[in-house]
């Protein structure tokens, strides 16, 4: 955890794993999010100065669903893949991050958006799946 990070009421840390080494869940300098889930069972990183919209979910994992003779909730859990939220992003409210997807570094995603393929830094993604539908100036 770094330093003036803000993790506001109604959000939801979990590292849902008993395996040793456990989950890694690094949240860097000046994050601010509210009302976020965060589930990780191998990797999540946020690096600095990222803000995330109120009922934001990211995880490095889902459920298995292939057996129909199972309940989905005792199918177990998907091989995990690391997410990482790159330096200053911004992550709209009610977004979802999927697992193995990289954000790169000053992007945007959009509300509402549903992330399941790498963002390149400074872009804007949008929709369900996120598409890139803009690319951010250097400055």
């Amino acid at each position: 955890m770094g330093e003036n990070v803000l993790i506001a009421a109604g959000s939801w840390l979990m590292v849902p794993s008993r395996e040793s080494p456990g989950p890694v869940l690094v949240i860097h300098d000046r994050v601010r999010m509210r009302g976020t889930s965060i589930s990780a069972v191998h990797s999540v990183v946020i690096e600095e100065a990222v803000g995330i919209a109120s009922g934001v979910y990211i995880s490095d994992h889902s459920h298995s669903f292939s057996r129909t003779d199972v309940p989905i909730r005792d199918q177990g859990m998907t091989a995990p893949r690391a997410v990482r939220i790159g330096r200053g992003s911004w992550i709209g409210q009610n977004a979802v991050i999927l697992p193995g997807v990289t954000i790169g570094e000053q992007s945007v995603i959009g509300a509402n958006s549903v992330v399941a393929g790498d963002v390149p830094p400074r872009s804007v993604a949008v929709g369900a799946p996120a598409r890139v539908v803009r690319e951010l100036p250097v400055s």
